[in-house]
């Protein structure tokens, strides 16, 4: 019986062997009554072959559905439902240009629901670190934007600043005018498809405020948006979609599939409108898409200047 027993709990799955437990556990009430010391010898040792399938079980399953994990010691957890986030992600592992440094990172939560939708990373690429800190300090938003008040330090305006609702859109564009790449990493928390990414996306750039002045260039490129999802079907959660936002303002994205352990480039959008818009509803206005995303950009961005 013992080796049936430890078998079961050892083989294929956990549902036969619990079935096995339950009615070996029903059996042993009406048996120890009589004092039956093998069957309490038995339950010791299916108890503790149970932990071991158990195990045995749990390190299947996660390395099954995570995929690769990035190296923990260089990198954030941003929520316990999907894979840290990599400090540094650079080609040729990843379809970008060049390689970016993570600034910024947070849940995006659907609060009238009040679940989290997905994991979002901001990334600056790492020869535009020092861009940043020269747009910031120059005389025209020292002035105008940044250092109005004198009790507070340069770091400690720019705080200020990034957190306000029309200066933040202010200082995003002009980081972005200025030449600084951005890339934003998006992984799902649930299981979604490339429809409902996409029409995230498009949801979010039609909300951003200047919107209604630049119609005719929106449209266009949100139509090239849409395009750009050349992939269909389901996107399970901790997959990642990568939106690299290049020197030229132009957008591309990629979409790396962590069972398939394979990063594939969907399309691009060629109107600079387009990412400057998402990008400033990433990290501008009153309502950020992922307040946790932008206060952690902040403080990033405040040690840099």
């Amino acid at each position: 019986m013992i080796r049936a027993f430890t078998r079961r709990a050892l083989g294929p799955g956990c549902f036969r062997f619990h079935k096995c437990y339950q009615k070996r556990n029903f059996l042993s009430h009406g048996l120890e009554k009589a004092h039956t010391v093998p069957v309490r010898t038995m339950l010791v040792l299916g108890a503790s072959t149970l932990i071991s399938g158990l195990l045995i079980l749990q390190k299947e399953t996660i390395s099954n559905d995570a995929g690769p994990i990035e190296n923990r010691e260089s990198s954030v957890e941003v929520d316990k439902s999907v894979s840290p986030f990599a400090a540094i992600l650079a080609p040729p592992e990843i379809p970008l240009t060049t390689k970016y440094t993570l600034l910024g990172y947070g849940p995006r939560s659907v609060t009238f629901l009040s679940f989290k939708v997905y994991a979002l990373g901001i990334y600056v690429a790492n020869e535009d670190l020092p861009l940043m800190p020269k747009i910031l300090n120059s005389t025209y938003l020292r002035k105008a934007f940044l250092d109005t008040d004198s009790t507070k330090s340069h770091s400690e305006n720019v705080e200020t600043a990034l957190k306000d609702a029309i200066k933040s859109r202010v200082l995003v564009g002009s980081l972005i005018d200025g030449g600084v790449r951005f890339m934003a990493k998006i992984t799902p928390i649930r299981n979604t498809d490339f429809n409902h990414l996409k029409d995230g996306l498009v949801k979010s750039i039609l909300n951003h405020p200047e919107c209604q002045k630049n119609q005719e260039a929106v449209s266009r490129g949100l139509q090239e948006l849409k395009d750009a999802f050349t992939r269909k079907g389901s996107v399970p959660k901790n997959d990642d979609l990568i939106i690299e936002l290049q020197a030229n303002g132009s957008l591309q994205l990629s979409y790396r599939s962590r069972k398939q352990d394979e990063c594939t480039l969907l399309g691009r959008v060629d109107e600079p409108l387009i990412g400057k818009f998402l990008f400033s509803q990433y990290l501008g206005g009153d309502k950020p898409l992922s307040p946790p995303t932008r206060e952690s950009f902040v403080q990033r961005v405040k040690t840099l200047v």
